[in-house]
């Protein structure tokens, strides 16, 4: 067998192999490209108001008072902890929220954070949040698709060379005219 051939074979099977993480790596590009503070690409925030009961002149907040803000704005998730941003300015964490309470005033201002079904675990993946054997992985992926790459370049031939060249050139091109204008 000639080396064209494996060269095709071992394209042919590269590209299978890598048809799920490219997507992956693909989708969640695409969302990450546009985070911005109206778009946060893993997770949905709420962000909502309500007023409760204002905390006593001189009063100290306890666990009692803490509990009656989180009943009064029908908050469920496990409470984590609660500190001051400032004085007079509670912050409550819970579970997929966090409350901050104006204890004089009972003015309450939540954000609820909740996962993006699937964007949030492509993003993962993608960003590497796991670390350990999934950067493994990861780079094992990064050296398929140069092989992908190199083996496509390996298949140009005939007439169609000069383009395939000029396109994979253009593909250095653009990006390194890109840092130069940025840059």
């Amino acid at each position: 067998m000639n080396w064209r051939k494996w060269n095709f074979i071992l394209h042919r099977d590269i590209g299978y192999l890598c048809i799920g993480l490219t997507l992956i790596y693909g989708i969640s590009g695409i969302a990450v490209n546009h985070i911005s503070p109206r778009f946060n690409p893993s997770y949905s925030i709420e962000k909502s108001s309500l007023y409760t009961t204002p905390l006593a002149a001189g009063a100290e907040p306890d666990m009692a008072y803490i509990r009656s803000v989180l009943a009064e704005a029908g908050e469920t998730g496990g409470f984590k902890n609660a500190a001051f941003l400032s004085p007079g300015i509670l912050r409550i964490f819970v579970d997929g929220n966090t409350l901050d309470v104006e204890t004089a005033t009972g003015q309450v201002a939540m954000e609820k954070i909740r996962r993006k079904p699937l964007l949030f675990e492509i993003n993962y993946l993608h960003l590497n949040k796991g670390k350990g054997a999934w950067t493994w992985l990861a780079d094992i992926y990064g050296v398929a698709i140069c092989l992908l790459a190199i083996t496509g370049l390996l298949m140009i031939r005939g007439k169609k060379k000069s383009r395939g060249i000029l396109l994979s050139f253009a593909g250095f091109i653009v990006p390194i005219a890109y840092l130069f204008i940025v840059l």
